[in-house]
């Protein structure tokens, strides 16, 4: 009877249908001349609010507005850094198979000065992103496991990007600040994870200015990033343990409670937009490429 109930309730399909719905929007925008900075309040923030406006009564469940402890703020730190040999392996992969012309177009600062680029690039981003994907987005999958819940946002938020490179690292992101949200019944362990995860680097390319064309010029033995990988991935898991015991959570008892459908038309359609303008990218550079100067 009870999961009969959960079936009719449908929950994945309105964030997978709401999904959809951001993504379409996003390329809209690809394509108008709005300003740079305006980009992610126009395209998640407007949605994000409205939706929130609708579902004004499941607020708490959706934002999860607890506050972190000092103990669980330095484990994410720690969390974070466990993380980073995967994601940068993952981003080694794609630079090794196709090149890094797409990745160095990316990670190009759009910017000027090092507060407006933290604003745009890390704290933004951690609030909008985390609000739609562990917020909205995970809250639809509420009634399946962590692991299938996480797993699904972690390629939802990869296609977030819009783009093959950064689908794979943001993937793994994914993925991980779901299970802190778990772990610590926190949508703010997951905004301090990404806010970490982009603001470091930028904090450091501050303090440290980089040469151009060189974040990926040397990669390590593929042996020696699958060690790295290896570790991390035993790391990651035991400190997300200790962070759930900290938050007196406990992973393992949580089991699956619905059955509904996670690959339904919405869900579908948003793979296959990302996939094609994905490739549009491809070719536009490639284009781009071969046009003369």
């Amino acid at each position: 009877m009870g999961s009969k109930i959960l079936a009719k309730e449908s929950s994945i399909y309105k964030v997978n249908l709401f999904y959809m719905c951001v993504v379409i929007w996003s390329i809209i925008f690809q394509f108008l001349p709005i300003p740079m900075k305006a980009y992610q309040y126009i395209t998640f923030l407007i949605p994000i609010s409205i939706y929130l406006f609708i579902h004004k009564n499941q607020g708490d469940r959706i934002l999860k507005p607890k506050i972190l402890n000092v103990k669980s703020t330095i484990i994410i730190f720690i969390i974070w850094v466990f993380s980073l040999p995967i994601m940068v392996t993952m981003a080694d992969l794609y630079t090794s198979f196709f090149g890094n012309k797409l990745a160095n177009i990316i990670i190009e600062n759009h910017y000027e000065g090092f507060i407006e680029n933290l604003i745009f690039t890390a704290i933004t981003p951690a609030i909008l992103e985390e609000i739609l994907m562990r917020g909205i987005i995970l809250d639809g999958y509420r009634n399946k496991s962590f692991f299938v819940a996480a797993l699904i946002n972690g390629i939802m938020f990869g296609m977030l990007h819009l783009n093959f490179f950064q689908f794979f690292y943001t993937f793994i992101a994914g993925f991980i600040a779901s299970y802190l949200v778990f772990a610590t019944n926190s949508l703010y362990a997951a905004m301090i994870f990404h806010f970490i995860n982009n603001g470091f680097p930028t904090i450091l390319n501050y303090i440290y200015p980089s040469e151009p064309d060189t974040a990926y010029a040397v990669s390590p033995s593929l042996l020696n990033s699958l060690i790295q990988v290896m570790l991390s991935v035993i790391a990651l898991s035991l400190f997300i343990h200790l962070l759930a015991k900290i938050n007196g959570i406990n992973l393992i008892r949580h089991k699956q409670k619905s059955n509904e459908k996670i690959f339904n038309w919405p869900l579908i359609t948003s793979i296959i937009l990302f996939i094609s303008f994905s490739i549009f990218l491809v070719i536009l550079l490639s284009i781009k490429e071969k046009a003369p100067i």
